[in-house]
C-alpha cells in the first residue's frame, strides 16, 4: 500500500509565495510619472490652425532643453501677449524669458565668423493663421536683440 507523503515534510515540494506589493507600488510609480510627462509636454504644443505652406518639412527636433516653443493663438495676439508652456507673456516678459534661456544653452562658435558667438538656443514660433503678423514680429524682436538666431516657423503642408 502506497504511503502519502506529507507536503510540508517534502523537501522536493516547496510552495514559493512573492510579495506583490513592492511590484505594484513601482508600476503606480511609473504610471504617474508618465502621466505628469506626458501633461507637460503637451503644454508646449497647443491646438492652432497652423498657416499652410505647400513645402513644409518637419524640422530636425533639437534638444529639449535648447528649445522654446512660443504659441501665439489670435485672441492672444489681439491683447498683446504670448504663451509658453501655458503660461502667458507680454514683450517685455518674453525678451526676459529669451535672454535666460539663452544663457542657460550656451554660446557655440560661427565657422564662417570665429569672432562671434552665437546662442545654441532654438526657438520654434507655432502661430495660428489667423493671427497678426505683429505678434511674430516682436518674438523676432525679442530673439536678435538676445542673440538667438536659430528661429524655426512652423507650418503645416495641407490645407485640412
Amino acid at each position: 500500500m502506497a504511503r502519502r507523503r506529507n507536503k510540508e515534510l517534502d523537501p522536493t515540494r516547496q510552495a514559493v509565495e512573492m510579495n506583490m506589493t513592492p511590484m505594484i507600488d513601482c508600476v503606480f510609480l511609473l504610471l504617474v510619472f508618465f502621466m505628469i510627462v506626458s501633461e507637460m509636454s503637451s503644454l508646449d504644443m497647443e491646438s492652432l490652425a497652423l498657416a499652410y505652406a505647400d513645402q513644409a518639412n518637419p524640422p530636425e527636433a533639437p534638444p529639449a532643453d535648447r528649445q522654446v516653443v512660443i504659441n501665439i493663438k489670435k485672441d492672444d495676439a489681439k491683447k498683446g501677449f504670448v504663451r509658453i508652456q501655458g503660461r502667458n507673456y507680454d514683450k517685455d516678459k518674453l525678451a526676459e524669458l529669451i535672454r535666460k534661456e539663452a544663457i542657460k544653452s550656451g554660446r557655440e562658435h560661427d565657422t564662417k565668423h570665429p569672432k562671434i558667438k552665437i546662442y545654441k538656443l532654438f526657438v520654434l514660433i507655432r502661430c495660428d493663421r489667423l493671427a497678426k503678423y505683429e505678434t511674430v514680429q516682436w518674438v523676432f524682436d525679442a530673439c536678435s536683440k538676445n542673440g538667438v538666431y536659430k528661429t524655426i516657423l512652423a507650418a503645416s503642408p495641407s490645407t485640412e
